[in-house]
């Protein structure tokens, strides 16, 4: 079992070295989050200033149309900035410079497909919500497992988006599911590393929070509520960041054969044996 953590380790550290080469590349997880934060501030004072705040709370129209809101916006701008990070760590992989214009200048050649692929995750979203809160234990049922089918048929969006440049949703979903399929133990046991790992560092941001709001006061509890906050979403950041250069170093593996980033000098068929 150690061993296996040590392999995610060891998976973790090798994607984030990607951008040694460019440090500044680690600023475009940062700005997607930036992005996000200032969008859905931009939402809350629209509620705030037209009074909607109550009608979302009470109106199932409101509710859901604010969901589909809050979906299709952290769907997009998440999309749109890992986009980018793929972009750079393809060309990173290929021996060439980047840089994050040249990351957001690639994503923003795809936005159209970027604004289509938030569209139908908004309204999927939205949908399954609706199930899961209008059909009790078997909407719930049926969310989990449309959640988990989806997200593994989806696996590879981002890079097919970006690399394979398919301009139809259908093709894209199409591509990301067969490349999932010819890489799905590698996939999954890779994610799961990164996962854990990047738990593992937010955990005592988390722990800071909760004692900063239940048991610390005054400038000690803001303080803790702070330095939690902020280990957190490092820890988000870089998840984000480790997740979209392993999927792009499988989607080249899969896709050429060639081991590359996190896989170079190892087997992915053994990044996680049994043993």
């Amino acid at each position: 079992m150690a061993s296996k953590y040590r392999r995610g380790f060891d998976i973790t550290r090798d994607s984030l070295r990607v951008f040694t080469r460019e440090p500044s590349l680690l600023l475009l997880p940062a700005l997607s989050f930036l992005a996000v934060g200032s969008a859905f501030a931009v939402l809350a004072a629209i509620l705030f200033q037209q009074g909607l705040v109550e009608s979302v709370v009470t109106n199932d129209l409101y509710k859901y149309g604010a969901l589909f809101c809050a979906i299709a916006i952290s769907s997009s701008v998440a999309t749109f900035f890992n986009a980018a990070v793929v972009h750079c760590a393809a060309q990173l992989f290929e021996g060439n410079s980047t840089s994050v214009r040249d990351g957001l200048a690639a994503a923003w050649r795809a936005r159209r497909q970027i604004a289509v692929w938030a569209v139908v995750a908004a309204t999927l979203g939205t949908v399954l919500y609706i199930l899961d809160e209008k059909f009790g234990v078997v909407g719930s049922l049926t969310r989990a497992v449309f959640n988990l089918a989806w997200a593994l048929l989806t696996y590879f969006i981002v890079p097919v988006i970006v690399l394979d440049q398919r301009r139809k949703l259908r093709d894209q979903l199409r591509r990301s599911g067969s490349l999932f399929r010819e890489t799905w133990g590698e996939s999954v046991s890779a994610t799961l590393g990164v996962s854990f790992i990047f738990l593992l560092v937010a955990l005592p941001g988390v722990a800071l929070g909760v004692a900063g709001y239940f048991i610390l006061d005054g400038v000690l509890a803001v303080g803790a509520l702070v330095g939690g906050g902020g280990i957190v979403v490092t820890a988000i950041v870089g998840s984000q960041t480790a997740s979209a250069i392993v999927r792009t170093a499988l989607y080249r593996y899969a896709t050429t054969g060639e081991q590359v980033g996190p896989f170079d000098g190892r087997d992915p068929d053994t990044v996680f044996p049994e043993n």
